[in-house]
């Protein structure tokens, strides 16, 4: 096998809990990042060149596209023959609402972002099932619509958090306005409120997970204070347990992974890294944080965990997750360091024997997860572009999606290498989900089959 097979050695595909799915095939892209949150696909004889037609040429291996009303940057997931993506759509204006009261750096009140807006509008936030073979929408529902708690970034949308399902029932997270379990034919199973959740005005982003019995959402806001991870009865909506937090406001969606002897549910944070029990929600450990708000989501290969933040400082931390207590940043849980390479937004991908940084302009770079040594860096895409959706593999490729909405599909191994440069013609967000024989890209406007004839 090649030295960058998908899915090779320890924790690779297959050994990442995907106790967070259901173990029916009926669940092909389960979540946030696809099975076990990883962004790595075993699909096979995927297109690697696609684009839209246009006035004197065809399409090429778009199956189909279909508009989605609104706007959302939740990534698609994908359960049987249905894709499910969500999003808000605008509606009538409230004079006078104002948003919430955010807090600076120093705890005094105060902050305002000048990039967050929209608290003064009602939005309607939907569930839209798609039919994965026809793109024809299956069903629409409405999970809410009023106003909403607090601003949103202007690039952002209050239909960020990208769903989950165990095959028999989806959920969808609206933060602040809420939790809602649908079966596969759209009838609701039940709705959970989470309360108010803050994030400086920027809006949400954090996507739920499952862990055999349990739907688990960490809602970290603002300084600390009111932060908390939370796993609900994925059958009732009902609370199982919960853990307090002291962590700042982050956007990291937590992993669960197999340490060997025990389960972990590990659980970004500027301040700390925690592990906790997922079945319990007891604390394993804690570590020093990544000092800044932690927007990307932690991935895992080789036994190793690799968390990543990019605002306020560039890291990359390296864990091996054991022991218990405050760990800080001892020898036996911290492997490496790398301060340079990581994104605000979007997050890296770990495949075999490598883990790959993919900055915000699109420059990559490509680190070995065992010993943290520099194997390229400064890997860069043909055009400039802004990257906000995270990358995905298949086949020994990597695939990066630009805000453009450009698709550069790039060599997956310690030499970095452009392959071929696709283009679904408008803006996108969203990372892309992989099932079915199919890449299923999410544009600002359309939802995208891209398969081979």
């Amino acid at each position: 096998m090649s030295r960058a097979t998908l899915g090779v050695g320890r924790w690779g595909l297959g050994a990442v809990v995907a106790l967070s799915v259901s173990s029916s095939a009926s669940a092909q892209w389960p979540q946030w990042r696809g099975p076990g949150g990883l962004g790595i696909s075993t699909e096979k004889n995927l297109p690697t060149q696609w684009s839209p037609a246009t006035k004197d040429k065809a399409a090429v291996n778009i199956g189909w596209q279909t508009e989605i009303p609104g706007r959302g940057h939740s990534s698609p997931i994908v359960a049987g023959n249905l894709v499910f993506v969500t999003t808000s759509i605008k509606g009538e204006e409230v004079p006078g609402r104002k948003a919430q009261e955010h807090l600076k750096f120093d705890y005094t009140p105060g902050y305002i972002h000048p990039d967050a807006v929209d608290i003064e509008f009602k939005h309607a936030l939907k569930v839209f099932a798609v039919d994965a073979k026809t793109g024809k929408v299956a069903w629409e529902r409405t999970a809410y619509d009023g106003v909403m708690f607090d601003d949103r970034h202007r690039k952002n949308t209050f239909a960020s958090s990208t769903m989950v399902t165990d095959g028999e029932y989806v959920y969808a997270s609206f933060e602040s306005a809420g939790v809602y379990a649908y079966n596969l034919q759209g009838t609701m199973a039940w709705k959970s409120d989470l309360g108010g959740i803050i994030k400086a005005g920027l809006g949400p982003g954090t996507s739920p997970i499952l862990y055999k019995g349990f739907l688990i959402l960490q809602c970290d806001q603002e300084m600390g204070t009111g932060s908390y991870i939370v796993a609900l009865d994925k059958k009732t909506g009902r609370e199982r347990w919960r853990a307090n937090r002291d962590t700042r406001r982050s956007w990291a969606t937590p992993l669960v992974i197999n340490a060997g002897t025990r389960d972990e549910l590990i659980a970004s944070g500027a301040e700390m890294v925690i592990s906790y029990d997922p079945a319990t929600g007891k604390e394993l450990w804690r570590a020093n944080g990544t000092q800044s708000h932690p927007i990307p989501s932690p991935v895992a290969t080789k036994g190793l965990v690799f968390l990543t933040a990019g605002s306020q400082a560039k890291v990359v931390m390296a864990m091996k997750p054991s022991g218990s207590g405050d760990l800080k940043d001892s020898k036996e849980l911290l492997m490496w360091r790398y301060n340079k390479g990581a994104a605000y937004v979007p997050s890296p991908i770990a495949i075999g024997d490598y883990l790959y940084l993919l900055s915000d302009t699109g420059i990559m770079t490509c680190l070995d997860g065992v010993t943290g040594e520099r194997k390229y860096e400064g890997g860069r895409v043909p055009v400039p572009s802004q990257f906000f959706a995270s990358p995905v593999a298949f086949e020994d490729k990597i695939l990066l999606t630009s805000e453009e909405g450009d698709s550069f599909v790039i060599e997956a191994g310690p030499v970095h290498k452009v392959l071929q440069t696709n283009s679904v013609g408008e803006p996108v967000y969203a990372s892309p989900a992989i099932a079915n024989g199919t890449i299923y890209i999410r544009g600002d406007r359309h939802l995208f089959a891209i398969r081979k004839p």
